[in-house]
């Protein structure tokens, strides 16, 4: 093991530091960099890495192009840092060199969500708490921001999930035990990200409403109410609707008994229109099958 220690950025844009000075790349070094870190730990064949880097080019002209992007990585990392990032060994597969330590902020990222996101968010033990907040921090932006190729699609969007989803425990736990300040920090990193996830506007106002802050639970609501309006069209959802009257009527033990009306003749609406749904995709498949 090389006492080379290199750190990869891949949350945000790309970046790899060597002890703390950032390594010069260039920008298909960086890309090639990232595509290896994200690889399996055996690393990816040739063939795939060509076709998924330069999907653009025939197969002749993207496995010239990896070769070269390849020896760029190997120069440029080698001429900062004296080390070989690369495993040498097999012409036949690509993967980062065993003999060098490479922390991956990705991999930092999911460790520290794991356990604490198979917990309810009240049953979080104080050292979870720590390592859902050091996760969120370290998120800089989506992963590899940059590119927007297939291969790093389903990666980007799995821990885009994790991101919300470990926002989302914080908000809730912190509102549990009436922490404002950490209830509305976190609840805004949530909607910066994402501001139609009804479900996030829904646990603030859980979370100010038991506070006894009606104010804020009335602006939650009406910040949700606008945002879906003018993206969507659309009106917030049933339980969006019951947890804002719960608390702007100072009653936790339930919604008014017009709110139950409304919410569940709009229940009843949605399930005819699923029914209506499912009768006419049968009607077109036989009308498939009769072409």
């Amino acid at each position: 093991m090389s006492d080379m220690a290199l750190s990869l950025n891949l949350l945000g844009s790309p970046t790899l530091v060597a002890g703390e000075v950032p390594v010069a790349l260039s920008p298909s070094s960086t890309l090639l960099c990232a595509y290896l870190a994200l690889a399996p730990q055996e690393g990816r064949p040739r063939a795939v890495a060509a076709a998924q880097l330069f999907a653009d080019c025939s197969e002749p002209a993207a496995r010239r192009r990896l070769n070269t992007a390849l020896w760029r990585l190997k120069s440029e990392v080698r001429a900062s840092t004296g080390v070989d990032i690369v495993a040498g060994g097999d012409a036949r597969r690509l993967a980062f060199s065993t003999a060098v330590d490479v922390t991956i902020d990705t991999s930092v990222f999911e460790r520290l969500v794991a356990s604490a996101l198979r917990r309810r968010p009240e049953e979080l033990t104080p050292a979870e708490v720590d390592s859902l907040e050091r996760a969120v921090e370290l998120h800089r932006g989506a992963l590899v921001e940059e590119c927007h190729d297939e291969w790093v699609l389903a990666d980007r969007y799995r821990l885009e999930n994790l991101y919300l989803t470990a926002l989302d425990h914080l908000v809730q736990h912190h509102g549990g035990r009436g922490d404002l300040d950490a209830v509305t920090r976190y609840g805004e990193m949530a909607l910066e990200h994402e501001p139609l996830r009804e479900d996030v506007h829904r646990h603030l106002m859980h979370a100010y409403g038991a506070a006894g802050r009606t104010d804020l639970v009335e602006r939650q609501f009406e910040r949700c109410r606008q945002l879906l309006v003018e993206q969507l069209g659309a009106d917030p959802m049933p339980e969006t609707l019951a947890a804002y009257s719960r608390y702007l009527h100072d009653d936790a033990r339930g919604p008014v008994a017009g709110l139950d009306e409304l919410v569940s003749e709009l229940e009843r609406a949605r399930r005819e229109v699923q029914r209506l749904a499912a009768s006419v995709d049968r009607a077109l498949d036989r009308l498939h099958h009769l072409a």
